[in-house]
């Protein structure tokens, strides 16, 4: 993939169509890439596409947009993955144990036990209530009926069918708590969301993120696609950690691949070499410190690019 002229040389006020991808907790690596181009002046957001993490930062950050503009953007995403790191943690077992290193994202003890108890139950038997620790969250930041409406910056957000297999695009006109929370929905933790009598999973299986949307805005709008799954990987994984880590990331980019050979060149940012080794584990650790250091290290992504 192309990379462009830097945004320097581009004119001020060069509309943007962002491709966001998702991966749990490594959205903070998104958030730390939009907060450094939020700061850009003159910067217009003209769409967004997103699947899980990638949609709930693309409809935050949308929302925030239209309510004050890019500082209402900042700040919205700022709340919404300060509120996540102060969830309880998912993979830490007690408040006060600290097990987080900037080489691999969580401690091993922790994510064994994670990656053990979702192999043996699902969320129907650990979670029967349907808990979603994100719905009152995303409900309190997002104002879905200002992004329904027509002068909203277009977004398209993906879930997946779990019947046929499909992708299914939300567009303004559908958008809704429930479509965020289906296009985030990890069915490892949550059961599936039900809309029009269809029930949704995770929109990164299918498309991660959806890119075909943004074919209208090529050449009108500069197409950045940030990534939180490398494309690239140096070695081969020897240790069945960092083969099930590759192999997770190979599939998240999968659907993106076929998409992007129908798309003009684009922009890309995704993860620095040394953050590329992370277990799949480390998607679902919620832990304050790591959400930091994955948005320092987004930010700096997107400096190199400006």
């Amino acid at each position: 993939m192309r990379r462009p002229p830097p945004v320097a040389s581009r004119p001020a006020g060069t509309p943007f169509a962002l491709g966001l991808q998702g991966g749990g907790a490594h959205g903070a690596f998104t958030w730390g890439v939009l907060d450094r181009l939020l700061e850009i002046r003159d910067f217009r957001l003209a769409a967004a596409t997103g699947a899980s993490a990638g949609a709930v930062n693309a409809v935050i950050m949308t929302s925030g947009w239209l309510m004050g503009g890019a500082d209402g953007a900042k700040d919205a995403l700022a709340r919404f993955w300060k509120r996540v790191g102060q969830l309880p943690s998912i993979l830490r077992p007690h408040p006060a144990a600290f097990w987080f290193d900037e080489g691999r994202g969580h401690g091993e003890l922790p994510a064994l036990a994670f990656e053990w108890a979702t192999s043996v139950f699902s969320p129907y038997d650990l979670n029967p209530l349907n808990h979603n620790p994100l719905q009152p969250i995303v409900a309190s930041l997002v104002d879905f009926e200002r992004l329904r409406r027509a002068d909203a910056p277009r977004l398209f957000i993906s879930a997946t069918d779990v019947e046929t297999g499909q992708a299914r695009i939300f567009d303004n006109a559908d958008l809704s708590l429930d479509a965020v929370l289906a296009s985030a929905c990890l069915p490892h933790l949550f059961q599936a969301v039900t809309i029009d009598g269809r029930p949704y999973w995770d929109g990164g299986f299918t498309a991660n993120p959806p890119m075909a949307p943004l074919r209208p805005f090529d050449g009108e709008a500069r197409v950045l696609l940030v990534l939180v799954n490398p494309t690239r990987r140096s070695g081969v994984p020897r240790t069945a950690r960092d083969i099930a880590s590759r192999l997770n990331q190979i599939a998240g980019n999968a659907s993106l691949q076929h998409e992007l050979a129908t798309l003009g060149p684009c922009d890309v940012i995704e993860p620095p070499e040394a953050s590329r080794d992370y277990a799949v584990a480390s998607k679902y650790n919620n832990d304050w410190r790591f959400i930091e250091y994955l948005h320092s290290l987004g930010r700096r992504e997107a400096e190199r690019l400006l």
